[in-house]
């Protein structure tokens, strides 16, 4: 089982959330031990009835899974279970999800484990797991959901491009049900402007519901940038209810 750090802020309610109820057991996840951590976050109030969404957290180069209880509350501290898994990669690669079938495969069985782990011990709604990564976690986590659509709800990328071999789509009719969002930085370097509109286009075209947002400064997770994760989560919430 993977070793997880719990926030602080959610340790209290721990206690209070389910463990025994199973929503959803994804299918050919990997279960042998591994040493890599995870981070779980767990809602403020958490009441075991409700099924909640789950945000899955991809990190970026600089960064690992131990920021996910930092970044959460400015997320949200009620709304979502959040799980970040550790990149197998970093830190002796610079890049902390490179783009290889090597680290496609770790990516997909780590984050297959984490959410393995927390639907099974907490109550949430498995028809609201959303994928959201930074810089080449973005452009990971945008793979994945390509390539597991009936798994995801959403797939959000913040400063990570798109991947020119995810075009390749094994079922576009079951990916175009997925929504992506793409945040942009005014000047980012790793993903410039000009890619921001090319991927804008290019899935515009193949007919997915795309959320496009350029932020006017350089690249830095804030609280703007993490309340966008939320809002843009709950409009997907709410227009599934209606």
């Amino acid at each position: 089982m993977n070793r997880i750090k719990i926030s602080p802020l959610a340790t209290a309610e721990l206690k209070r959330a389910s463990t025994s109820k199973v929503v959803f057991k994804p299918k050919g996840v990997a279960r042998q031990r591994s040493t890599a951590e995870s981070s779980l976050f767990v809602p403020q109030h958490c009441e075991s009835r409700h099924a909640y969404p789950l945000i899955v957290w991809l990190h970026g180069d600089a960064a690992d899974s131990s920021e996910l209880p930092r970044l959460m509350p400015n997320i949200s501290t009620r709304n979502f279970f959040g799980v970040a898994p550790q990149s197998s990669f970093s830190p002796r690669c610079p890049i902390a999800w490179p783009n290889c079938v090597e680290s496609h495969q770790a990516a997909y069985e780590q984050v297959m484990r984490c959410v393995d782990d927390v639907t099974g011990r907490f109550n949430i709604n498995s028809d609201r797991i959303f994928l959201v990564g930074s810089g080449s976690g973005g452009t990971m986590a945008i793979r994945l959901a390509f390539e597991r659509p009936e798994i995801f709800a959403g797939v959000m990328s913040i400063d990570g491009p798109l991947d020119s071999g995810c075009v390749r789509l094994r079922d576009l009719d079951r990916c175009r049900e997925l929504s992506v969002f793409l945040a942009g930085f005014r000047n980012s370097e790793a993903y410039p402007e000009t890619d921001l509109c090319k991927d804008l286009r290019l899935l515009h075209s193949a007919g997915f519901s795309t959320t496009v947002k350029q932020h006017p400064r350089q690249f830095r997770l804030d609280n703007k940038v993490l309340s966008d994760i939320n809002r843009w989560i709950m409009e997907h919430v709410a227009s599934a209810i209606r």
